[in-house]
């Protein structure tokens, strides 16, 4: 069995070299083999310069994503994957692909989403702390939900309905990762909460002050849309 990687990448010309020759040394040093999906998501550096000089490696597919917002990335990433065992990582490695543990290989009909919360934060603000911790109650209350972290970027999907999944989607922006995460209770999948250790990026692209609002509409948006299957 091989694991398709997919890094959706925003302005990461100064993380994404760094990271992918760390997954490929992983791959390696695992005798494990991947496909390595990068998609650069409307970046305004050189990412997408950076990332197309790996186009001549083996296993390595480099794609370009217009549409501004993580979730057009990791759609257009999973939908290029040749593989239905996708691991989900953001390009800094905040949550490094060492928290993968290669027996999830070998399950299907499965989510597992890596938690902050159940792990182990490390230089994260205060106030993002808060502010995270804040938005996640709100989200427990109003989708009746038990997770106590949706948003951490380390997600693995094993499932032979990934496309189906994915195509369903439509938050592509701030809760992508909620979209996704109600996506795959609807379709059966097993969802799974594991600890993982979070490195904390100070370069994040995500506004305190402005995203909270779109955040807010778009979880009502997500609430009508399942409001059929909501007894997670």
């Amino acid at each position: 069995m091989m694991l398709s990687v997919v890094i959706p990448c925003f302005n990461e010309e100064k993380n994404i070299s760094k990271s992918i020759n760390k997954i490929l040394g992983w791959s390696k040093d695992n005798n494990f083999k991947i496909e390595l999906i990068l998609v650069n998501n409307a970046s305004s550096d050189n990412t997408l310069t950076n990332i197309k000089k790996f186009n001549s490696e083996k296993n390595i597919i480099c794609l370009n994503e217009d549409l501004k917002g993580k979730g057009f990335a990791v759609v257009k990433g999973i939908n290029a994957s040749n593989y239905n065992k996708v691991l989900i990582l953001d390009a800094d490695l905040s949550a490094d692909i060492t928290e993968f543990d290669i027996s999830w290989i070998e399950k299907n009909d499965l989510l597992i989403i890596g938690s902050r919360k159940l792990g182990k934060e490390v230089d994260t603000p205060l106030i993002r702390q808060i502010s995270g911790k804040i938005f996640n109650l709100i989200e427990r209350k109003v989708l009746n939900l038990e997770y106590r972290d949706i948003h951490c970027g380390f997600k693995y999907i094993a499932t032979d309905q990934l496309k189906d999944i994915t195509n369903s989607l439509n938050s592509m922006e701030y809760l992508y990762d909620l979209d996704l995460l109600l996506a795959c209770h609807n379709k059966g999948l097993d969802i799974i909460e594991t600890p993982v250790t979070y490195n904390f990026d100070r370069d994040s692209s995500v506004s305190l002050l402005k995203d909270p609002f779109r955040m807010l509409r778009d979880l009502f948006t997500l609430k009508e849309k399942y409001k059929f299957n909501l007894s997670i």
